[in-house]
C-alpha cells in the first residue's frame, strides 16, 4: 500500500502513473473533501478520513503538501510513526533533516520532481537518507518512473536541482513565448508561429538525444553569412547565454535562502 499525504496536482500526476502501471493498493488524505471525492471516484482508490488514517494502513508514505503546510503535518502525524514507514518527501525546500528531526526517524527520501510529470515526462531527481535499504530505493524509482525519468543525487546539489529542473520547465515556456511573439512580429499566424516552434523544439530535443552535441547541431544549421549566424550573433550581442547562466544562479541562491534545513 502507498499512501499519500496531499492530493494536489503533483500527487494526482504520480497517483495516475502509477494506476497506469497496473498499481492497486493506494490510499490519500486532503484537506478538500470534494478533491478527495474526485481522486476516489477518478482512480479508484482509497480516500483517507486523516493523515493518521493514512500511516495506519500505508507503510510508504508520500508527503505530497506544500511547504508552508509540512510542519502542521508532522506534528499531526509523528506519533504514529513507526520504525516500518518510509517517508517521500515531494515538497520543495524541505531537507531530509528537517523532517528527520520532526518525526525521530532517518528513514526519508527527499524527491524534486517537475511539472511536465503531469504529462508523463518528468524529471524526477531523488537523494536518499543513509538508512534507506537498497530493495526500498528501487521501490521508490518505480514510483517515479511512472511519470518520466529519474535521477539520484546527492542532497546539497538540490538547490541546483530546483533551479535548473524545477524552475526550467517556465524558463523554456518563457523562451518558446519570445520564439512565438517573434512569429507573430514577423506575420506569422499566431496558431501556425506556436506549432512551428514547438514542433522545432521537439525535433531538436531528438536530435540531442540521439548523440548530437548542442555544437555540432549548430553547426549543421548554420552557414557562413547565413540567417542563422545573423541570429545567433545577435543572439550572443545580447548576451543571452550569460542571462540565462545568471538566472540558474539566481533560482539557485533563491532556493537556498527559502530552505528549510
Amino acid at each position: 500500500m502507498i499512501g499519500f499525504i496531499g492530493g494536489g496536482n503533483m500527487a494526482e500526476a504520480i497517483i495516475s502513473g502509477l494506476k497506469k502501471g497496473g498499481k492497486e493498493g493506494i490510499i490519500v488524505s486532503d484537506l478538500n473533501p470534494g478533491r478527495l471525492d474526485y481522486l476516489k471516484e477518478r482512480y479508484s482508490i482509497k480516500a483517507a478520513g486523516s493523515n493518521r488514517e493514512v500511516l495506519s494502513s500505508a507503510r510508504t508514505i508520500v508527503l505530497a503538501v506544500k511547504p508552508q503546510h509540512m510542519d502542521s503535518v508532522l506534528d499531526e502525524i509523528k506519533e504514529a510513526v513507526s520504525r516500518e514507514h518510509l517517508f517521500v518527501s515531494i515538497a520543495a525546500g524541505i531537507s531530509i533533516s528537517y523532517i528527520t528531526e520532526r518525526l525521530g526517524t532517518e528513514r526519508v527520501v527527499r524527491v524534486m520532481p517537475n511539472t511536465p510529470a503531469l504529462v508523463g515526462e518528468g524529471m524526477s531527481v531523488i537523494a536518499f537518507s543513509g538508512a534507506i535499504r537498497k530493495k526500498e530505493k528501487t521501490g521508490v524509482l518505480k514510483i517515479f518512473r511512472a511519470i518520466g525519468k529519474t535521477m539520484e543525487l546527492a542532497e546539497e546539489l538540490m538547490d541546483a536541482v530546483t533551479a535548473l529542473s524545477g524552475s526550467g520547465p517556465a524558463f523554456f515556456a518563457h523562451f518558446i513565448e519570445a520564439m512565438v511573439e517573434a512569429g507573430v512580429r514577423m506575420g506569422l499566424p499566431y496558431e501556425e508561429s506556436l506549432s512551428l516552434t514547438l514542433q522545432t523544439a521537439t525535433g531538436t530535443i531528438r536530435l540531442l538525444e540521439s548523440g548530437k552535441s548542442t555544437f555540432e547541431l549548430k553547426r549543421m544549421v548554420t552557414s557562413p553569412g547565413g540567417t542563422t549566424a545573423e541570429g545567433l550573433f545577435v543572439m550572443d550581442h545580447g548576451a543571452l547565454k550569460a542571462t540565462v547562466k545568471d538566472a540558474i544562479e539566481a533560482a539557485t541562491s533563491k532556493s537556498k535562502e527559502l530552505s528549510r534545513r
